[in-house]
């Protein structure tokens, strides 16, 4: 998700022809910079954004979006916390900015990406006014999908399952990203339980199981099949899937 928001970035430091153009140059450098990176060589890499900063002095849009590519790095190396908070920082630093037409594109981008990395932190109550500004947005039908994911998953968490559903409903209209798969079938599949929709609710445990994706232990989604059958009256189903279950918590 973070390659598909980088490759979300406004174009305004994306390389062009012209080699003596200072924006040109300063995009060369975060590629260079996130090849760096990729690499493991981060101090390198400090180097060429730095370089990329000095050329941008005067350039308040291609600084934010220089600022912006340093937040996902810090996000890319696992530091969610000061990558959430240098995001913060710049709704401050560039909020004259953000309040443009110009500036608009990256305001959302900083926006979604709050969301997304305080949901993976586990902050899902600060996450969910983000989304709900997020759904909003003119976003790539990619990130809109996972913006409805998140947010579902969020009114999930708080209980509210009608609100849950639309939102799980509104994202996979636009495809669930695969790396959200298996998360997404089993809240969606739990949401529609609670609602004592069984059979649509059994299909998505299915499917969870099916998918290959990170998310819930195996022994969970066997355990919420095993739920769902007995509600549909299916009892040798449902302890075949105990069965399982009960083997993988072993």
């Amino acid at each position: 998700m973070l390659a598909l928001l980088r490759e979300n970035l406004p174009n305004t430091i994306i390389p062009t022809s012209d080699p003596n153009d200072p924006l040109n140059k300063i995009g060369i450098l975060l590629q260079e910079a996130n090849r760096q990176q990729s690499a493991g060589h981060f101090g390198d890499a400090e180097l060429s954004i730095a370089e990329a900063k000095r050329l941008a002095q005067g350039h308040t849009q291609a600084l934010a979006e220089i600022d912006f590519f340093c937040a996902l790095s810090l996000l890319d190396q696992d530091k969610r916390v000061e990558g959430v908070e240098a995001l913060a920082e710049m709704l401050i630093r560039y909020r004259v900015l953000f309040n443009t037409t110009e500036g608009r594109d990256l305001y959302e981008l900083v926006q979604v990406q709050r969301a997304f990395s305080l949901v993976g932190l586990e902050r899902k109550e600060e996450a969910r006014p983000l989304l709900e500004e997020a759904i909003t947005f003119q976003l790539d039908s990619e990130v809109r999908s996972d913006v409805h994911c998140h947010l579902g998953c969020c009114y999930f968490e708080l209980s509210r399952y009608p609100e849950a559903r639309e939102q799980f409903e509104r994202a996979n209209a636009f495809e669930v990203s695969e790396e959200w798969q298996a998360a997404f079938h089993y809240c969606y599949g739990y949401t529609l339980y609670e609602l004592k929709e069984f059979q649509r609710a059994k299909r998505e445990f299915i499917l969870c199981l099916q998918s290959k994706s990170s998310g819930p232990e195996e022994s969970l989604r066997y355990g919420m099949l095993a739920a769902t059958s007995r509600k549909l009256g299916e009892h040798s189903e449902a302890r075949s899937y105990d069965e399982k279950a009960k083997a993988l918590r072993r």
